[in-house]
């Protein structure tokens, strides 16, 4: 019996369409995904991937989709963004399905602030979901949903591995982009608070993904600017390479778990 494989796709800003580079390599070598698991722009793209689009076809988006498809200002309180756009290019985008309807069961990630806690959507509107897990503190307004106020879900798990294997999943390909030293040029106030949660991130991983099958992909994105909407393509490619140089351990393994 093919063993079941669940994808982690983490948080990082723009810099996650590395994730798209990942997606489409997997794509490429017929790896089936069963379950995937995603934090802020990994909730994103998980989204769509679980909604139907293809690797291709989210890279089309990212490239066409502006900043006035996601990012709508306003007069600051809670955050730069009310993220209003985020609900409505997803719902477009997804069709407005709810967890239910989608072709890979998808898990999301958020925080709550009021209670201090991982919140984990797996039923609603998935749109509503990643609004909340892509609500970065300080850039967007957190997400309110009954007594809960929602913020991106790498406040507490920037890479949910924990969560993919909660779902089923034999095998976990997590996607990394918090993992380096090194770090971008700071621009702007997106930049700072991205980068600023990066280091914590950081330390958060030191005591995660050490769990049996789990392939750590680490795409070396740190030195592109997080709110950079011109640099797409090079974190797609980014995420083709770590991807490629991490097949040979995700294929023994799978031979393994046959065995």
């Amino acid at each position: 019996m093919r063993p079941k494989i669940g994808l982690a796709l983490g948080s990082g800003g723009l810099r996650g369409l590395a994730h798209v580079g990942v997606l489409k390599v997997l794509e490429k070598e017929n790896i089936t995904i069963d379950y995937v698991a995603g934090c802020s722009i990994g909730s994103l793209i998980g989204a769509l991937y679980c909604s139907g689009h293809s690797a291709d076809t989210i890279l089309k988006l990212a490239q066409s989709l502006g900043k006035r498809h996601w990012l709508d200002f306003l007069v600051p309180k809670m955050g730069l963004f009310s993220g209003e756009k985020i609900i409505e290019t997803m719902n477009l985008l997804t069709k407005q399905n709810s967890f239910s309807e989608l072709n890979i069961p998808l898990s999301i990630v958020a925080t709550d602030l009021n209670e201090g806690k991982e919140v984990v959507f797996t039923e609603g509107l998935v749109s509503k979901a990643v609004r909340a897990s892509i609500s970065v503190p300080g850039v967007f307004v957190p997400y309110q949903l009954d007594d809960m106020l929602l913020v991106d879900g790498a406040v507490l798990n920037p890479t949910p591995t924990d969560v993919v294997l909660k779902m089923g999943a034999d095998i976990v390909i997590a996607v990394d982009l918090s993992h380096t030293n090194s770090s971008c040029k700071i621009n702007n106030m997106f930049d700072v608070i991205i980068q600023s949660i990066d280091i914590m991130e950081r330390e958060l991983m030191k005591y995660r993904h050490k769990e049996n099958n789990v392939i750590v992909i680490k795409p070396d994105v740190a030195h592109i600017s997080p709110s950079s909407f011109d640099r797409i393509d090079e974190c797609v490619t980014i995420g083709e390479k770590s991807t490629y140089d991490s097949l040979d351990q995700l294929y023994k393994i799978i031979e393994n778990i046959k065995s």
